[in-house]
């Protein structure tokens, strides 16, 4: 969506609040006449003034920025530093290499995401809004953009609403209006003004632009464009919303922050010893880029940028499209997931759940769906099949039989959808019953009224509505016999209570009625003498993937939270069927519940609560922030507009890509093509096989860099010459670094990986069991390293033979590492074949040597000379050592540590 022109001011604003005047007196106020509308020459001139009728989107990132971006971290500033170093003091082999490898990251990183922008442009472009107005006293369909304050618009069923309007006329208009407000049901709309201070769900009189007619039509005035209207509005907390660093992110520059202390440690300590021994400033110099090379895990930032390229591919195929590769991983650091209700949770339709017949007898058809319960029969049940032919009749949706699809209010279409699944013959139905006239449901008398001619001389009223309402119009009803009964007041308050006890599963409760009249009087006594027939109750029922998602997720240690528009009767009945609750006692608050509640209260009942009912925007967006300044990481899903500040407020937002709005998609970091939520529980064990992947990497790295770090730091301390070069040092960190490390991002995921709790948001790479691990493995690498290096000296004496030993020796050492770091706690041979990667990683790592040993040019650039028999006995030797060492050592410590944490 654009930007209005900088000419453009607001809309006007009115003197009081469009829903709270009458609908003649905001006429007569903005000049027009419903009949006329504005004229084209007054709405070029509003057009002018004040904008099209379009959000402002949030900007993207031009292409060149994104690019740049990849280069923001602070291993990434420290390689360039050491990039430049090099090239200072000559060594521009050494700086052209390293400013390869940052490249290629940054290729790698930019072109993923500039993929995932595409595929969201895409998704864009699939739906263009256009609006029916009047203009001139003539209709004409224009874009919705061009719509302004005065436009008379006509809307009806399946139309989106292109802009804040008043309603003129209606004729049983009802509008879903989930995506602002997260009301699962349509809304019964009215002409009537409602007090300037009424919520925004209950404002009857309006039509909001982001939601669409599901039945009946209307004749409506346009009061809000762009920025004025209430999306508009909840764009504007979009503002107030910050972009969240991911835990990676906050990892990777911890981890950074560290390699600079550790570098300049390291080049300080050699530069000092250098100068007080009195050796040559240069060769002091050389050996500081040597140790300062070594230190710097050139592959980090390339190999991590895979490692979430894959994810994201991976992710990808299972229907979910990656923004930023980051998020990848961050939904396997989630501690809480705070979740919608309608269509994420739910189907988003709804479905008849009980029947209750006016006998006292009553069906759960869920239970009956899954084979109990007793089934009630139309053909054997006179009862039932009275009840049925008035939820048949009585409706405006239409049915079409030969795809047997419904089309309308979704109320409607589910009551006719039942009685398709019954057995009733929906077409047939209607063609022998002729409808003589209709008054239509409407919001002030909650009922609808239709009569059908019977014979020549008596037709019958049918009537289905709210039930108080229902059983006020009736005056008998339907005993088991079949005979009608008076409704004394007993009976009356019996069905009453039963209302009351359907209600409080959650179910939308409707009444049936019907009764003969004759033909003349059909419209006289519309009201009553109605027989009662029964209640339906309906619902939208829960995605049936979802309770077990919610049981995955509560295993792996992530609690759900649902945060829903809707009341909360329905919102509790809702997470009791999906056992949003351990011990299914839900905890569920309303929105009135967080008035005058500090960030600190909010996060304490938000660590409770299980739901959150008739939350408003701004209730979801300090929930999040206040569970965030707790120290959670939260994930939130979401589709409508109601959602977005929290979704780009969340650590990771996830919208839904079929039903999503355009503000939603472009606010998360995630867009589920599938709208299913245990897609999120599958990518949550994904992002926590990514992370440990990158843990499993980072161990083969820190350890392989401290043990080239300690070859060369110990052999300076002992007088030996220097065995490795700083082109050296470049070419084993590229070559066994980058390699075995692919491998390592494809290792299969545990069947752990789900039983562990949420890492700790704080949590550093780092930690001291991990750092210690590092640190007596690495020790280990360098002095079996150094043992071949004096074994060569002494076999050859100082030079390239020797050098070209301890070049070999360390690659063999990291090669037999790489085994370990596959676990730490399990043997090495467990699963041995699970990942032929490795193996393939492995053959590469020993062709490209010895493909530096045998091209001249390479051999000499690299200073090496082929090694003879003897030096690859001595290497094997070096190469298998590793792994019977770290072997060992986990057969004497695999009880400390849980393969859980593993």
């Amino acid at each position: 969506m654009k930007r209005p022109s900088s000419s453009a001011t607001s809309d006007p604003e009115f003197r009081t609040a469009p829903h709270s005047e009458s609908a003649e007196a905001l006429l007569q106020n903005l000049g027009v006449t419903k009949n006329h509308g504005l004229s084209a020459t007054e709405a070029a001139g509003k057009l002018e003034r004040f904008g099209s009728n379009a959000l402002v989107r949030q900007l993207t990132r031009p292409a060149w920025r994104s690019f740049l971006a990849q280069f923001s971290s602070v291993v990434i500033w420290l390689l360039a530093a050491a990039a430049a170093v090099s090239a200072i003091t000559g060594s521009l082999v050494e700086s052209l290499a390293i400013v390869i490898v940052l490249l290629i990251n940054a290729i790698i990183g930019f072109a993923i995401e500039w993929q995932s922008g595409r595929a969201l442009e895409a998704l864009r472009h699939s739906s263009r809004t256009t609006a029916r107005v009047r203009r001139d006293g003539r209709d004409r369909t224009i874009d919705a953009s061009e719509l302004v304050v005065g436009d008379v618009i006509l809307l009806t069923a399946g139309d989106h609403v292109p802009a804040d309007s008043r309603l003129l006329e209606i004729a049983n208009l009802r509008v879903d209006e989930s995506s602002l407000t997260g009301e699962s049901t349509p809304v019964d709309k009215s002409v009537t003004p409602v007090p300037e201070r009424t919520p925004l769900a209950e404002r009857i009189s309006m039509a909001f632009l982001g939601t669409h007619v599901v039945a009946g039509h209307a004749l409506a005035v346009v009061t809000g464009t762009g920025g004025n209207t209430e999306i508009g509005k909840v764009g504007r907390l979009l503002e107030q919303a910050s972009d969240q660093k991911t835990p990676l992110e906050r990892r990777l520059a911890d981890l950074g922050k560290r390699l600079v202390y550790l570098v300049l440690g390291i080049s300080l300590v050699v530069l000092v010893a250098g100068f007080v021994r009195g050796d040559d400033p240069w060769l002091v110099t050389k050996i500081s880029i040597s140790l300062a090379v070594a230190a710097v895990p050139e592959g980090l930032p390339a190999v991590t940028t895979l490692i979430l390229a894959l994810g994201v591919l991976r992710m990808a195929r299972a229907s979910a499209i990656v923004r930023h590769l980051a998020a990848v991983e961050t939904l396997g650091s989630t501690t809480v997931i705070c979740t919608d209700k309608t269509g994420t949770l739910t189907e988003n339709r709804m479905t008849v759940r009980e029947v209750f017949l006016s006998d006292g007898r009553s069906v759960d058809l869920a239970a009956e769906s899954a084979g109990a319960g007793e089934r009630l029969d139309p053909d054997d049940d006179a009862h039932l099949t009275r009840l049925l032919l008035v939820a048949v009749l009585c409706s405006e949706a239409t049915f079409h039989a030969p795809e047997n699809e419904f089309f309308g209010d979704p109320t409607e279409t589910a009551l006719l959808a039942i009685a398709s699944d019954l057995g009733v013959d929906v077409e047939r139905s209607r063609k022998l019953n002729r409808k003589i006239s209709e008054i239509p449901f409407e919001a002030a008398t909650k009922k609808m009224t239709a009569v059908f001619e019977m014979d020549n001389s008596t037709c019958r009223a049918m009537m289905k509505g709210a039930p108080s309402v229902v059983l006020e119009a009736c005056d008998r009803y339907l005993d088991d016999t079949g005979i009608a009964e008076p409704l004394g007041r007993t009976k009356r308050e019996s069905f009453r209570q039963i209302n009351d006890v359907l209600a409080a599963k959650g179910l939308r409760i409707l009444a049936f009625a019907d009764k003969v009249c004759d033909i003349e009087s059909a419209g006289s006594d519309a009201d009553s003498d109605f027989t009662f027939l029964g209640f339906v109750g309906m619902t939208d029922p829960p995605r049936p993937e979802v309770p077990d998602a919610i049981r995955r997720a509560k295993d792996a240690g992530i609690r759900v939270v649902m945060l829903t528009g809707d009341q909360l009767v329905t919102a509790r009945a809702i997470a009791r069927e999906l056992h949003l609750s351990s011990d299914n006692d839900i905890s569920a608050l309303h929105s009135r519940d967080l008035t005058d509640v500090d960030a600190p209260k909010v996060a304490e009942l938000a660590r409770t609560a299980d739901v959150f009912a008739r939350v408003t925007p701004e209730d979801k967006l300090r929930i999040v922030r206040a569970l965030q300044n707790a120290g959670e990481i939260v994930a939130v899903t979401g589709d409508g507009v109601n959602d977005a500040p929290a979704l780009k407020q969340a650590d990771i937002g996830i919208a839904m890509g079929m039903r999503g709005t355009e503000v939603a998609k472009e606010s998360a970091d995630i867009v589920l093509t599938d709208d299913n939520f245990s897609t999120i529980v599958h990518a949550v064990e994904g992002g926590r096989t990514i992370y440990a992947n990158i843990i499993k990497f980072v161990h083969l790295m820190f350890s392989h860099n401290l043990g080239e770090i300690l070859v060369i730091f110990v052999a300076i301390i002992v007088g030996l010459p220097l065995p490795l070069f700083p082109l050296q040092i470049l070419w084993i960190n590229l070559v066994t670094d980058i390699f075995p490390a692919f491998a390592l991002a494809v290792e299969p995921a545990t069947k752990h990986t789900m039983l562990r709790r949420p890492r700790s948001p704080g949590e550093s790479f780092l930690s001291l069991r991990f750092m210690f691990l590092i640190a007596w493995q690495g020790a280990m690498l360098a002095a079996i390293t150094l043992a071949a290096y004096v074994w060569a000296l002494n076999e050859y004496g100082e030079g390239s033979h020797a050098r070209t030993v301890a070049l070999f020796a360390l690659i063999g050492v990291q090669i037999g590492h790489l085994f370990n770091c596959r676990s730490r706690t399990r043997s090495a041979f467990h699963a041995f074949f699970s990942n032929p990667f490795i193996f393939v990683s492995v053959a590469i790592v020993v062709a490209l040597q010895a493909y530096a040993v045998i091209d001249p040019f390479l051999s000499n650039i690299l200073q090496l000379d082929k090694p003879n028999a003897r030096d690859y006995i001595v290497l094997g030797i070096a190469t298998a050592l590793p792994l019977a060492v770290v072997e060992i050592s986990k057969v004497f410590g695999h009880r400390a540590v849980s393969p859980v944490n593993n």
